[in-house]
């Protein structure tokens, strides 16, 4: 898988999980109430629907470190990039 379908689809299941439109998703946008304002059980949510589509695991400990998209993004990718 492209790092760009990676990250098409890292954002198709942010926006599907926190029910926004992908247009209003960026890198920078943050998950707390400055940006989706999303609640601790959408993020695990997004992390375990991210676990079953791309298979890459979110240990909690990591999760609460990834503030923004781009977080996601950039761990999602790294962690594929080091399993190969």
């Amino acid at each position: 898988m492209e790092q760009t379908e990676i990250t098409a689809e890292i954002e198709s299941t942010i926006a599907e999980t926190m029910r926004v439109d992908e247009s209003e998703i960026s890198d920078d946008t943050s998950f707390g109430p400055d940006g989706l304002d999303a609640d601790s059980l959408a993020v695990v949510e997004m992390a375990e629907i991210l676990d079953m589509e791309m298979g890459v695991q979110i240990p909690d400990d990591d999760l609460r470190e990834l503030e923004t998209v781009g977080d996601v993004k950039t761990y999602v990718i790294e962690a594929k990039r080091d399993s190969n």
